[in-house]
């Protein structure tokens, strides 16, 4: 049976509205699923008489639950990982490794990241800073991981003290169910953790209401920006913003070519392209371009494409047939930009959201196709002869989340980095997949500088600082009480 929301530990099977689930995979329905946006209002309620009792318990106590959590979530994984691929279209191989992250994400959450906000005492015990829970946190998740993401905003919230309500996206509320019904399993106290599907209109209401303390959102640019501008008046709330990327590679002229190749390949296409890490553009030095296309040019064609249960399948669909339309206005595109295009993507003739992926070359330039994000399997190869005008190119499109330097110099890696203005980036291997021991996050239009990660405790808690007296009196002062210096 599907549900509409989860709120102060029980569930609501009843809505206004509907959620419509269209596999990507198919074509056909995958469920209806009830949802009213009145339910984000009653969660709140719920969430914020739930906080300063879960908030007492201090991490000691709330470990056990997060213990219990973690055992139910290790039962759901298959369950988690079977309709990840139904609802969004990522290959089984992609969401077992999504769905199997999650009950060891409360290892990381309960060791290092607890660790990172542990007080921090001052000599002599004269002060100390501690990290208090914000209240009430608001998590808006991605379709393109639907568990992880949201996971790893989850899990850190609640060790930090808060109280949470999740919004999942509504390409994905069967994930979401299912994840929540492990958290009926792990019997955490009633309002600590809330769940509330629907449209953008549920997620408003989280958004503007004054009574919620934290907003973390995964998702597109423009999204975040509204956002932003509907909090601007609430200062008290923490907003994350986890957004977009126009992911790039630079290759050197003593790059590995087979393992860029590799790696490139990875970056651009897996998940359809569909991650905010996503390489869509590839810097490389003129004296290899041509070596490095033509690897590519007979390696894309073996990407395998298929059902997103078929065992054997390196992509699914994409997520939908207006986001597959989208992806193929990129041929009319990227033509009007001058660019080459070596294999075209093409809609695959079969039911579902299907298409193949596309590699170009051709030289940038102030172009839409260069500068937008594209969150499609779609990668085009520019050349550069000069390093310095390489690394010009790679920050002019206003992103900042990730970056790949592709060197058999690691010197040069060292020198490069700290020029891009980005919150990740990686020698030698794709900019998609990241480290949870350390921190993730995008600047400027990826992100608002408020990494995840190592960092969620940071993101979910408030700094403290005390200090015990008595405190140290100017000698005026000393005089007019009558005290001597």
């Amino acid at each position: 049976m599907t549900m509409a929301a989860y709120i102060n530990g029980v569930w609501q099977s009843k809505g206004t509205d509907t959620l419509k689930v269209i596999s990507p995979a198919d074509g056909e329905l995958v469920a209806r699923y009830p949802f009213n946006p009145e339910h984000s209002f009653d969660a709140i309620k719920a969430a914020r008489q739930a906080f300063p009792e879960w908030a007492r318990l201090g991490l000691e106590g709330r470990t056990p639950h997060l213990r219990r959590l973690q055992a139910a979530l290790a039962k759901r994984k298959d369950a988690i990982a079977r309709q990840i691929s139904l609802e969004t279209g990522k290959p089984l191989w992609e969401s077992r490794g999504e769905a199997g992250a999650l009950a060891p994400r409360v290892d990381l959450v309960l060791g290092p990241i607890a660790k990172d906000i542990s007080d921090l005492v001052l000599p002599d015990d004269a002060g100390r800073a501690c990290h208090l829970p914000l209240g009430t946190i608001a998590i808006l998740g991605p379709f393109n991981f639907p568990a992880h993401l949201a996971n790893g905003q989850i899990l850190p919230a609640l060790a930090a003290g808060n109280t949470v309500i999740l919004k999942p996206s509504e390409k994905a509320p069967g994930v979401a169910q299912i994840y929540t019904e492990a958290f009926v399993e792990a019997e955490l106290p009633p309002g600590v953790f809330n769940m509330v599907q629907g449209d953008a209109r549920t997620g408003k209401a989280l958004v503007e209401s004054p009574e919620v303390d934290g907003l973390l959102f995964t998702g597109s640019t423009r999204v975040g920006m509204a956002i932003l501008a509907a909090t601007h008046q609430q200062p008290h709330k923490l907003v994350a913003l986890e957004m977009g990327g126009k992911n790039a590679a630079l290759v050197a002229a003593d790059a590995d070519l087979q393992l860029t190749a590799q790696e490139l390949l990875m970056a651009a296409y897996v998940t359809c392209g569909q991650r905010c890490t996503a390489s869509s553009q590839a810097f490389v030095h003129n004296k290899v371009i041509s070596e490095l296309s033509d690897r590519l040019t007979s390696l894309v064609p073996r990407l395998s494409i298929g059902h997103p249960i078929e065992e054997e399948a390196f992509m699914g669909p994409i997520i939908d047939e207006r986001a597959q339309q989208r992806i193929m206005s990129l041929n009319q595109l990227s033509n009007d930009a001058d660019v080459e295009t070596l294999i075209e993507g093409q809609v695959i003739d079969r039911p579902g959201a299907y298409l193949s992926p596309s590699l170009r070359r051709g030289t940038w330039k102030e172009h839409p196709y260069f500068q937008h994000e594209h969150f499609g399997p779609d990668l085009v190869l520019i050349p550069y002869e000069n390093q310095d005008d390489a690394i010009r190119m790679m920050t002019q499109s206003g992103y900042g989340l990730a970056a790949s330097i592709f060197s058999a110099d690691r010197n040069r890696f060292e020198q490069l980095a700290p020029q891009l203005r980005v919150g990740i980036v990686n020698h030698n291997r794709s900019t998609v997949g990241a480290s949870g021991q350390l921190p993730f996050g995008g600047w400027s239009q990826s992100g608002n500088h408020r990494p995840g990660a190592r960092y969620a405790g940071r993101l979910v808690s408030a700094a403290q600082s005390r200090l015990h007296g008595p405190g140290p009196l100017p000698s005026p002062l000393l005089q007019c009480l009558g005290i001597k210096p």
